[in-house]
């Protein structure tokens, strides 16, 4: 007989996805723009206009420029609602860049604003390197928490010890987010976040060589949603490739296929009679808080009538055939799309963070993986078969991270063409980033998702937490990578370094970084009959019951 999709509530998995991966922010209120006549930093002749910013001291010495909150685009609230971003009007007095923008409205964030569209910039203090013709490497970051959350001031993401300690520029950005980012519909066609994010990589490379910047040398990094939009602008997205010189995914979910533009208008238009709507032009005079709280109560409502995979995330960049052209996993194999240097990796347990402790009863567990893997279920279940007399919450986690992550990487990384580079973190920090929001985090040996980014910009201080010494090592080593990479192409940098050397994967070895303490070492395939299996049931499950 043909297997039929079963239609069933996935709350709590998309609760997990929707609401933890934004729990671990420390958003700032922040100020609107404005302009002073003296600076604490050198003004910066943009061409979008004269910038000012502040000088900050770093924990243990050392300074860094901050110019936060630069906008560019206008504000996206009407007649700007739901339409690709308008570059920000030149203005002519100097730009106060002191305070971080406005974040994207989210949910649980009080000092939101459609006009939300800044970016923050850090560089070295000297001035023979920070003015215009100086050349730096560029990194710019693009934050994480599943295209509904995040922000741009969030500490963690701080770029001062980067840019001060290794003489380049930092620079992250805010983009929209859930419905307002994300919604398609008739006459709407979704990607407004994702094109918010293009238009911050144009606006970088406009105006990044006033700062001191190379707008040739360009690297884009990111984690989680963050990844994953990296993973577009490097495969998916035509206007995307100008932009940037090379990529780094930091826990990208590439197993998960995006929603072509038809099921994306399927979702939206369902979200739009929640909304008791019939038309854009009530969606448009809806005011924020109510399209915020609706979002919310239909995030799990919308999986009783929608099943699979591509479902996962229901406001995520969509393959509308323009903005985004194909699947990042399908076009990894093609040597036109795959032309530029990645590094891409995981953290050990990722699935912990999205599962947590709750009790997973075997026909939730079984409902689930259905869900989730359509026909194929049967083979996956035989493969982890559920604990009858026990909560199935650990090997839910496991089979999401070594799906989800773990076995989707490296099924990329044996495809890819272009020089890749892969790692695996596998440290538990002395600090748990989630608090008591996710206690297993700090038990077991737990590494969950997202452990890795207070170590990739060494910001634990500005968390208000402390590594140990050893971790301090860790962390330096991380960053050597990382601005090695930017800077060479290569996360060996010129030669010479004391860090050991980190091979090209390929195929044939399979080779990664492991992060870990005491020390850092490569280790061969560590996920190999696990990833095996994977590799048999397939990593684009778009319609997993056909």
């Amino acid at each position: 007989m043909i297997l039929k999709p079963i239609r069933i509530s996935r709350r709590h998995l998309l609760f997990s996805v929707l609401i933890i991966l934004g729990s671990m922010l420390f958003l700032k209120p922040i100020q609107s723009f404005a302009f002073q006549d003296s600076c604490a930093t050198p003004i910066v002749n943009s061409p979008s206009g004269p910038v000012c910013g502040a000088q900050v001291n770093l924990p243990g010495g050392g300074q860094a420029n901050a110019y936060r909150g630069i906008p560019f685009a206008e504000s996206t609230a009407f007649p700007n609602r739901w339409k690709p971003p308008v570059a920000k009007a030149v203005w002519s007095e100097t730009f106060l860049a002191t305070d971080y923008g406005a974040p994207c409205p989210q949910l649980g964030v009080k000092s939101y604003s459609e006009d939300c569209l800044s970016l923050n910039i850090w560089t070295p203090t000297e001035d023979v390197i920070t003015n215009a013709g100086a050349g730096l490497p560029v990194m710019v970051f693009i934050y994480g928490g599943s295209f509904t959350s995040g922000d741009a001031a969030t500490p963690m993401y701080n770029g001062a010890y980067i840019a001060a300690s290794k003489n380049l520029i930092v620079v992250n950005l805010n983009y929209r987010l859930g419905a307002l980012g994300f919604l398609a519909a008739e006459g709407l066609n979704g990607n407004y976040g994702f094109l918010d994010q293009q238009l911050g990589l144009k606006w970088v490379q406009q105006n990044i060589s006033s700062f001191g910047g190379d707008p040739e040398r360009v690297t884009i990094f990111g984690e989680s949603a963050g990844a994953m939009s990296v993973g577009l602008h490097l495969l998916s997205a035509p206007d995307s490739k100008p932009l940037f010189h090379a990529g780094i995914m930091e826990s990208n979910l590439l197993s998960l296929p995006y929603k072509s533009l038809a099921d994306q208008r399927n979702v939206g238009d369902l979200f739009k009679q929640a909304v008791n709507c019939r038309d854009v032009s009530c969606l448009e005079q809806t005011g924020v808080g109510k399209l915020l709280l609706v979002q919310a109560t239909f995030t799990p409502e919308m999986s009783q009538i929608f099943s699979g995979p591509k479902y996962y995330l229901p406001f995520a960049p969509a393959i509308d055939g323009d903005v985004i052209v194909e699947q990042p996993i399908e076009a990894v194999g093609n040597p036109e799309n795959m032309n530029k240097p990645i590094i891409i990796g995981t953290n050990k347990n990722e699935g912990v963070t999205f599962v947590r402790d709750r009790s997973i009863k075997p026909e939730k567990y079984a409902t689930w993986m259905a869900n989730i893997f359509g026909e194929k279920f049967q083979r996956v279940i035989e493969q982890y078969p559920s604990k009858q007399l026990a909560s199935n919450s650990a090997l839910w986690a496991r089979v999401q991270t070594e799906d989800f992550f773990h076995c989707s990487t490296r099924w990329f990384l044996k495809q890819a063409s272009a020089p890749v580079f892969g790692y695996y973190f596998d440290h538990q920090p002395s600090f748990n980033i989630y608090g008591t929001s996710i206690e297993n985090c700090a038990k077991d040996d737990n590494v969950c998702h997202a452990v890795e980014l207070p170590f990739v910009f060494n910001t634990a201080s500005l968390m208000h937490e402390s590594f140990t010494e050893d971790e301090k090592k860790l962390s330096h080593q991380m960053i050597d990578y990382w601005t090695n990479f930017a800077i060479y192409l290569n996360p060996n940098g010129g030669g010479g370094g004391d860090n050991p050397e980190w091979p090209h994967f390929q195929e044939s070895t399979k080779q990664y970084m492991e992060f870990n303490l005491p020390v850092s070492s490569v280790v061969t395939d560590p996920y190999e009959e696990e990833c095996d299996f994977w590799d048999s049931i397939g990593y684009n499950l778009v319609s997993p019951w056909q």
